[in-house]
C-alpha cells in the first residue's frame, strides 16, 4: 500500500460518519487497486512462463472477467452505501429544522 494513502486514511482525527465512510471508501479503493495489480501480475506471469497460447488466452479472459466483476460490484455497493448514508443524514437534517 502506498505510504501517502496510509497517511491519508489515518488523517481523519474527528471520526464523524462522513469521515468513516470516506476512510472505508479509500480503503476499498486501495484494496481494489492491489487486487488489480495482482491480477495483472498473474496474467503476465502466465504469459511469460506458459507457452500454450490457449492457456494464456483463457487466463486473460478469466482475469478480465474477475476485474469486470470487481468493478461492477464495487460500483453497485458504493452507490448503496452512499444512498444509505444520505438517507439518515437527510432525516436528521429534517428533524433539526
Amino acid at each position: 500500500m502506498d505510504i501517502d494513502k496510509k497517511k491519508q486514511l489515518g488523517e481523519h482525527n474527528n471520526p464523524t460518519e462522513e469521515n468513516l465512510v470516506q476512510d472505508l471508501k479509500e480503503s476499498l479503493e486501495v484494496a481494489i487497486d492491489e487486487t488489480k495489480y495482482i491480477l495483472v501480475d498473474l496474467e503476465q506471469t502466465v504469459e511469460a512462463t506458459i507457452k500454450d497460447q490457449s492457456i494464456t488466452d483463457t487466463t486473460k479472459k478469466i482475469v478480465d472477467s474477475i476485474s469486470n466483476e470487481i468493478k461492477n460490484s464495487t460500483l453497485e455497493e458504493t452507490q448503496k452505501i452512499i444512498n444509505a448514508t444520505k438517507t439518515p443524514k437527510a432525516i436528521n437534517n429534517f428533524e433539526e429544522e
